[in-house]
C-alpha cells in the first residue's frame, strides 16, 4: 500500500475541486437553500413591514412620515418600502459577492453558500410582489423607487462584498 500523497488545497477548477455528484450537488444546495429560507422568513417574521397582509398580496408596510431611526426599525422605511426584503437582498447579495471574491472557494462551498443559502435568503418573488402591490396602490413613483434603489443597492452590495474578499475582474 503506498503513502497517502499530501495534496495542496483544492483551487476552483483544479482537478481536486470536482464538481460533486448529482446527489451530492442537489444536497449541498437544498441544505443551504433551507438555511437561507429559514432566516429569511425568520426575518421578515420578526422585523416590522415584512410579511404579507392579510390579503396575502402585499409585504409593504405602511407609509411614514417621521425620520426616526427606532421610528423605521417599528414601522419601515418612508414611503411604505418594505425594507425587510430589501435587507435579506442587500445581505444575500453582498454574502454572494464575498464568496464570489474569494478565489480559493471550492465548487462544494459555491453550491452550498452561494446557490444554496444566498439563493434561500434573497427573495425575487417577494421583491416582484411588493413592487407590483405598490404599483398596484397607485404609487408608481414608490414602486420605481424601490426596483431601482433595490437593483442598485443589492449590485452594490454584490461589489462591495467581491472586492472585499479580495476578488476582481470576471464573475466566475
Amino acid at each position: 500500500m503506498d503513502p497517502e500523497i499530501p495534496r495542496p488545497p483544492a483551487t476552483p477548477g483544479s482537478p481536486a475541486d470536482h464538481i460533486p455528484s448529482g446527489a451530492v450537488a442537489a444536497a449541498l444546495v437544498g441544505a443551504g437553500g433551507i438555511a437561507g429560507a429559514a432566516i429569511r422568513w425568520a426575518v421578515l417574521e420578526v422585523l416590522p413591514g415584512g410579511m404579507a397582509g392579510g390579503d396575502g398580496t402585499s409585504t409593504t408596510s405602511t407609509p411614514l412620515a417621521v425620520g426616526d431611526a427606532h421610528v423605521w426599525l417599528r414601522d419601515g422605511l418612508p414611503w411604505g418600502l418594505p425594507w425587510p426584503v430589501i435587507l435579506v437582498n442587500i445581505v444575500g447579495c453582498g454574502l454572494l459577492g464575498v464568496l464570489i471574491g474569494r478565489r480559493r472557494a471550492s465548487t462544494r462551498s459555491r453550491l452550498l453558500l452561494g446557490t444554496g443559502f444566498c439563493g434561500g435568503l434573497t427573495t425575487f418573488s417577494t421583491f416582484a410582489v411588493d413592487a407590483a402591490g405598490l404599483w398596484r396602490s397607485a404609487r408608481p413613483g414608490v414602486a420605481a423607487t424601490y426596483v431601482v434603489l433595490s437593483v442598485l443597492i443589492a449590485l452594490g452590495a454584490f461589489l462591495a462584498g467581491r472586492s472585499a474578499a479580495g476578488g476582481s475582474g470576471r464573475i466566475p
